[in-house]
């Protein structure tokens, strides 16, 4: 039995397959290009695109899969992690949304799950997660920080931004470095997904 996660984003979704008895398989991110002065709604219908000619690359065993997982959005409205624009997460839901009607279309026998991220992950940071399922699979792993924009002495280091595998199994020999970042989440929810099925 075949799992799909589906981690979007408004420009490099991620689609990783995850096996019921034995875990990882392979990953694919689809991209829509960057287009200057393109944003919103229009960047919404690029990806759109990009996902629908992504969908058939990435499932060339649709009758396997048993469950597909994309991740849904949720506007924080408190505390630190306080959403500034809350436009961004609507945009992004229209995304997630597209990637979830394209692979329920293409799989029409696969249960579907949308979760908001706090229903699949909690309050789990992103690279802990990562970090831990990594460790899981023994690929080992190193933190990815952002770029810091102010060399100010005594500053706190950046928080990891995500993990990335040290020894990924050969499936995702293709992925690139950056990719991990949403590979890492789609795996996560692709592994999610396969957990809802007892």
């Amino acid at each position: 039995m075949l799992y799909l996660g589906i981690d979007p984003d408004l420009h490099a979704l991620a689609v990783a397959v995850w096996d019921h008895e034995a875990g990882p398989v392979t990953a694919l991110v689809v991209e829509a290009k960057r287009r200057k002065a393109v944003v919103e709604n229009y960047a919404v219908l690029d990806m759109v695109k990009a996902i629908y000619v992504g969908a058939h690359e990435a499932t060339n065993r649709l009758d396997w899969i048993e469950g597909i997982a994309v991740e849904s959005q949720e506007l924080k409205r408190s505390g630190n992690r306080q959403h500034k624009r809350p436009q961004d997460i609507v945009t992004l839901g229209q995304v997630g949304g597209a990637a979830l009607m394209a692979f329920a279309m293409l799989c029409p026998q696969a249960k579907s799950w949308f979760p908001k991220p706090s229903e699949w992950k909690g309050d789990v940071q992103k690279a802990a997660m990562q970090a831990a399922l990594y460790t899981d699979l023994g690929w080992g792993y190193e933190l990815v920080r952002p770029k810091s924009r102010s060399k100010l002495p005594g500053r706190a280091p950046a928080k990891a931004e995500y993990a990335r595998p040290l020894r990924p199994s050969e499936g995702f020999d293709h992925v690139e470095p950056a990719d991990w970042k949403h590979v890492g989440d789609a795996l996560l929810l692709a592994r999610w997904a396969s957990r809802q099925t007892k």
